[in-house]
């Protein structure tokens, strides 16, 4: 049975209380739910509700059904909802996000005018009006000791000043990383884990920390999320860059592919691809091995021979088809008509063809070297009027009369 709001139960606060019922609500500027207790199931998703925090009086939107908490096995809340939020808590919520906005500016210019090396990022007032959260970002600790003065004098309520750090800054503000989506803290992480360089090097990534560091400026945070799994699956084997013993040779780790597999063995002769397990159970480390050395006297590079020992053998391919010239002791084919008659016959006739078209080609080159030499023995006929037009004036030969 539901039971309503009273004022009895917007007061009381006792410890140790147990509701049955456990309810998220999610407050401005968060992206975490936080988790209250209520005696009743009349809230739905998406109301408006004021809560007690430790801040003070809140008001927030639900954003989830009210669940029962034995039947889930949920977490005791230890603050309750307080009531539904009315239209007079409505309306100071309205004033409270002007009033910010006029005490964040008063709260710059006394940082200016006091030269204070601090950065402010937001003001925030509870419900009831009687306490402002400034939030700040500093490189060193501050001491704000006279700000705190005179906000005081200029707001008439209590003061909270805050230093964050570079990350909660990325979640407060928010962005886009570099796989096109929104930033992890802001979305849906509630805490920051702790990130090193040896879980880069535990994935085999470039230590490159222009790409390894997100918008806070620290290493990002998605390089804890597969660290677990790639121990386990480089558990046992050598370090990249190593050197080790396969079939009798000294080789060097240059590659190593944990998706696929697959390692790069490599000296200066051979560049060989094994799987993983056959370097976890058949390479054996050798620490200060000397590989053998290319031979000086040669000066082109050594070519590598490339061998894929983790690769089925290839299937023989059938044999390609050779073709040759028809030499002249081979069977010339004319397409065409199909003529009858013995083999012999046909090439008696092909080998006549080939004869008739060779005399014909002659007797054409014959005739050609005929029509050029009856050109040039033809006179040329001297002009002797030649007018020969330059600019401006016309001369002529000799022998025209002047």
């Amino acid at each position: 049975m539901n039971r309503e709001f009273n004022k009895e139960e917007q007061t009381e606060n006792r410890p140790n209380e147990k509701y049955p019922y456990s309810v998220a609500v999610c407050f401005r500027g968060a992206g975490k739910p936080y988790s209250f207790g209520t005696y009743h199931t009349d809230l739905q998703k998406d109301d408006w509700v004021v809560v007690e925090t430790a801040q003070g009086d809140e008001m927030g939107q639900i954003v989830a059904e009210p669940l029962n908490i034995e039947k889930y096995g949920l977490p005791m809340p230890t603050k309750p909802i307080m009531r539904k939020a009315t239209q007079r808590d409505h309306e100071d919520y309205q004033e409270n996000l002007e009033e910010e906005k006029a005490a964040f500016r008063i709260c710059c210019d006394e940082i200016t005018e006091l030269k204070l090396d601090m950065h402010l990022l937001s003001a925030q007032f509870t419900l009831s009006h009687d306490k402002i959260l400034f939030v700040y970002i500093a490189e060193q600790r501050v001491d704000f000791r006279e700000l705190l003065k005179r906000l005081g004098t200029a707001l008439r309520c209590r003061i909270e000043l805050r230093q964050i750090g570079e990350r909660d800054k990325a979640k407060m503000v928010g962005g886009i990383g570099m796989c096109g989506m929104e930033c992890c803290c802001t979305r849906f992480k509630n805490h920051f884990d702790v990130i090193s360089i040896n879980m880069a090097k535990n994935q085999l990534l470039a230590l490159n920390i222009d790409k390894l560091s997100g918008m806070c400026g620290k290493l990002k945070c998605c390089l804890k999320y597969e660290d677990n799994d790639y121990k386990q699956l480089t558990e046992g084997l050598p370090k990249m860059g190593s050197q080790v013993e396969y079939d009798g040779e000294i080789y060097r780790i240059t590659n190593m592919n944990v998706m696929s597999e697959e390692a790069k063995l490599e000296n200066h002769q051979t560049a060989i691809f094994i799987t993983l397990d056959d370097l976890r159970n058949k390479a054996i480390p050798r620490k200060g091995a000397v590989m053998k050395k290319r031979d000086p006297s040669s000066d082109k590079p050594a070519h590598k021979t490339v061998i894929h020992a983790n690769r089925p053998a290839e299937e023989p391919k059938k044999e390609d088809r050779i073709l040759q010239a028809p030499g002249s002791e081979a069977e010339v084919r004319a397409f065409g008509r199909k003529e009858n008659g013995s083999s012999s016959h046909g090439r008696n006739n092909a080998n006549h063809n080939r004869d008739n078209n060779r005399n014909a080609h002659a007797n054409r080159g014959n005739a050609n070297g005929r029509r050029s030499n009856a050109e040039t023995k033809k006179p040329v006929q001297e002009s002797k009027n030649v007018t020969v037009r330059t600019f401006g004036h016309k001369k002529k030969d000799s022998g025209e009369t002047k």
